[in-house]
């Protein structure tokens, strides 16, 4: 028994080695073809004087053999679980359930939560600011009772008024109010320099347990910042769905008579979208899925690794960590930006993918090759009956599409590539259909994207290397008059997150990898070319930005 066990082990050891070795074979050719083994250019380096680029300075360069051997002992010994894991979990599923059409028939499977919905300390965290306070009997009572429509129960849910009085809006080096600010802005108790919400919440986890919803309120006097953290499902509903929960909220807080939101069992893929899925997903189509899979891992965690150890500080990074940045328009530039784009012949989410390449090429040298678009499947190929116009109810539909861009991506190709994202959206396209059947086979297979995080997300999809995790919510509204923000983040790569609410766009950027310093770089970057979009505004009148589903 004693040899065998001896034999099993070294039978193992011999194919973790193969397989690792595979693994970085593939990443290592994917990165030789694309030029990136080289050190990254940058256009100023902290060894002059500029801002510290991770990678670029004189100590990375020196501990290059150190964080080559980190990299590699950390691919070796988490490739071979990770893709047998993965493997495994796709025939499972392929065998038990079927099509993805089965598995996704409402748009979400929670087989990896064991069918939980709602997890403790597992939150989707934004901040949200308001000018004018809150009245906690009515917050109180309009949150328990939609939360009780979605089986979360009183005790999972903490509303909680805080003493901290936020400080006054920003201002800039001029004395003019900004919505350039850094996330500890408003809540300096609170949040600690160079932190953000993420960070509150974290500190928090599990005191007390078993909480599903969080918000807690920090009131300021009528005119000045009221600041909401709010930490959602991020297991039960998508992002778009998070943010239409607390729009509901704010509907019932109103007065408004409640609406039927929860609808996700309601909810069913159409026949043709489900034909289209089933048939990328044959037999054939399931073979190259797993063919396929050991090359979107190795590229997948190969780029988290090497990202993760090069932003190390020993490494000469500026420290790995969740950093983001705001960067919120006024009504007013908020409809000069939407004019302004409209001279130029483009849509404003073209403008901010443009910008954040032109952002990462000019301040990293380091420009994304892809995006991943967040987008609901919900109004497209979930309907209800008689759904009209409506696109405020609350589950999962999410998927992430990949697009290309070239080196020279300029704000014509941002625009055909928004085009092209609305096509294969409408059409059930082959984008739309490989981000479906990746979900479906996936580890995970539901929620905020959490999906897509996971290296054994089976897609083109690298969301830690090179990649713009973009994230637009659209143009929505906000029942509350004293709506000012809806901030929130994905900080991967690099990700951009924004949002149109009664005429106001507010935008995170953010990023896992490059720092503070280097990420609020990036933005005034991108907050510096979309306001030369603003310029090409007319200088009286122009257009409100329309409401969705309004003619553009």
């Amino acid at each position: 028994a004693v040899t065998m066990l001896r034999g099993g082990l070294r039978g193992a050891a011999r194919g973790a080695t193969y397989l690792s070795a595979g693994g970085l074979t593939m990443f290592c050719a994917t990165k030789y073809r694309s030029g990136e083994l080289a050190l990254p250019p940058t256009t100023a380096s902290a060894d002059d004087g500029g801002i510290n680029i991770p990678g670029t300075n004189s100590t990375a360069t020196s501990m290059l053999p150190a964080r080559t051997l980190v990299f590699v002992g950390a691919f070796t010994a988490t490739y071979p679980l990770l893709l047998v894991g993965s493997v495994a979990r796709a025939i499972y599923l392929r065998a038990t359930l079927g099509m993805p059409s089965n598995i996704l028939s409402t748009g979400t499977y929670m087989g990896w939560s064991f069918g939980e919905k709602h997890l403790a300390d597992q939150h989707y965290v934004s901040q949200m600011l308001y000018s004018k306070p809150f009245n906690e009997a009515l917050l109180r009572k309009a949150l328990f009772s939609l939360c009780a429509e979605d089986g979360i129960k009183e005790s999972e849910i903490e509303l909680v008024f805080k003493d901290e009085v936020p400080q006054d809006w920003p201002k800039n080096a001029k004395g003019q109010i900004t919505g350039s600010f850094a996330m500890h802005h408003f809540l300096p108790e609170s949040i600690q320099p160079g932190g953000q919400m993420l960070d509150y919440f974290e500190a928090l986890a599990g005191k007390p347990k078993g909480l599903k919803v969080r918000l807690h309120v920090f009131n300021g006097p009528p005119g000045a910042p009221t600041v909401i953290l709010y930490a959602g499902s991020v297991n039960g509903w998508d992002g778009s769905s998070n943010y239409n929960f607390n729009k509901e909220l704010q509907r019932r807080y109103m007065g408004e008579p409640p609406l039927e939101i929860f609808v996700q069992e309601k909810t069913k893929i159409t026949e043709a979208a489900a034909a289209m899925v089933d048939a990328a997903a044959d037999t054939a189509g399931f073979a190259r899925f797993l063919l396929v899979l050991p090359l979107n891992l190795a590229n997948s965690l190969g780029g988290l690794l090497w990202n993760g150890v090069r932003a190390s500080t020993w490494a000469g990074g500026n420290g790995l960590g969740f950093k983001m940045t705001a960067m919120n328009f006024s009504e007013a530039e908020s409809k000069a930006l939407y004019n302004g784009a409209k001279a130029l012949g483009v849509s404003p989410f073209a403008c901010f993918t443009f910008a954040a390449h032109k952002a990462c090429k000019e301040v990293l040298g380091q420009p994304f090759h892809t995006m991943v678009q967040q987008a609901s499947l919900q109004t497209r190929h979930f309907p209800l009956a008689d759904q009209g116009k409506r696109r405020d109810f609350v589950g999962d539909w999410l998927v992430g599409l990949v697009a290309y861009c070239e080196p020279d991506y300029t704000l014509a190709s941002a625009q055909a590539g928004y085009v092209e994202l609305n096509q294969d959206l409408d059409a059930f396209g082959p984008r739309t259909v490989s981000s479906l059947v990746a979900k479906a086979y996936g580890l995970i297979n539901c929620g905020a994207a959490p999906f897509e995080c996971v290296p054994t997300y089976n897609d083109d999809a690298h969301v830690f290397d090179r990649t713009l995790f973009m994230n637009n919510y659209g143009v929505r509204t906000n029942a509350n008059p004293a709506f000012e923000a809806w901030n929130w983040n994905a900080p991967l790569w690099l990700g951009v997150n924004t949002i149109n609410v009664n005429g106001k766009t507010t935008t995170l950027v953010g990023s896992s990898f490059w720092g503070l310093e280097v990420v609020e770089a990036l933005r005034d970057h991108m907050e510096g070319t979309l306001r030369e979009i603003m310029a090409q505004a007319p200088r009286r009148g122009g257009k409100e930005v329309p409401a969705y589903g309004a003619k553009k």
